[in-house]
């Protein structure tokens, strides 16, 4: 009987084949000569993530108001071109947590130096010109990637004095040298509202416009009042108290007592800040102002007029 021959088993085979290729693999995978095997313990940290605000003299573009922080991110411009603010100074707030609030003492302390960066770079107080202050702390994206610097900036006032004014050019020097020279001081304005009562008063103000004493207007500045420190007074005694210093600027802009300038009875008192917002950030001024009637508009100022009668 013819004996039958079985068929060879691949199976010793294939395992043979697979153990060669896997070798074959992990000696791929070996280092070059030289090496440890360690893929990662000569990499360099990466670098800790900063934010350097733009150095003095920059311009920014973007919505700012007074006494507000900026809600978007202001993009560096050419000051030749369009810009709304101009930065005056930065500084670096203490270490903490999360960003300082705008109502606490690091702010307010914050906000002083930015006072004190803005009469260098301007040349005097920007109270007494068209200008407000533009504030800006870390966000708290920039804060948690380490950054602690604020931005302390200036812009120009456009038809009221919280609101700028979009414009071209450096306001740098611009309140510093004689009165004639100060281009961008605060002399006169033009007020815009409703309710005009009989003797040409307005009863609301919508808007507070700086211009030239050479064209008509009704108001003029007269200097600015600093309340005392201490909470944020309610409305009536905000106004009682605002209007009484403001009442004082009036009759020493104008040379007489107030005795006076209460007989006149053709100027009356108007000011404008002291805002809660502004208050918290611990800047208390008023900018103080005298005015006549729409039926009787300036056309020059009216400083050391005395008790002589409106030109």
């Amino acid at each position: 009987m013819r004996r039958g021959i079985a068929a060879p088993d691949p199976a010793p085979a294939r395992a043979s084949a697979l153990l060669a290729v896997a070798l074959l693999v992990l000696a791929g995978c070996g280092g070059p000569a030289g090496t440890d095997g360690n893929l990662v313990d000569n990499w360099s940290a990466l670098p800790a993530a900063s934010y350097a605000p733009p150095p003095p003299g920059t311009c920014l573009s973007g919505a700012v108001s007074a006494f507000e922080p900026p809600a978007a991110p202001l993009p560096e411009v050419a000051c030749a071109e369009p810009h709304t603010v101009e930065v005056v100074g930065a500084g670096t707030a203490s270490d903490a947590p999360a960003p300082p609030a705008w109502d606490s003492d690091q702010s307010r302390a914050a906000f002083a130096e930015c006072d004190k960066a803005a009469a260098a770079y301007l040349g005097g107080d920007w109270r007494t010109g068209r200008l407000f202050p533009v504030f800006r702390l870390p966000t708290a994206a920039v804060w948690q990637a380490g950054g602690r610097q604020y931005l302390c900036g200036i812009a120009e006032a456009a038809d009221d004095l919280f609101a700028p004014l979009e414009r071209t050019g450096s306001v740098r020097g611009g309140l510093g040298g004689a009165a004639q020279d100060r281009p961008l001081a605060l002399t006169c304005v033009r007020l815009t509202g409703g309710d005009l009562d009989a003797k040409g008063f307005y009863g609301s103000v919508d808007a507070v416009k700086p211009v030239t004493c050479d064209v008509p207007h009704d108001t003029e500045f007269v200097g600015a009042w600093t309340a005392p420190a201490g909470d944020y007074p309610a409305q009536q005694r905000l106004k009682e108290l605002a209007g009484d210093a403001c009442y004082l600027r009036i009759a020493e802009f104008l040379g007489i007592s107030q005795t006076q300038l209460y007989q006149r009875a053709d100027i009356y008192t108007f000011w404008t800040g002291l805002t809660a917002s502004q208050w918290a950030l611990g800047d208390r001024t008023a900018h103080c102002f005298l005015n006549v009637s729409t039926k009787t508009p300036l056309r020059a100022s009216v400083r050391g007029l005395g008790t002589k009668r409106l030109p």
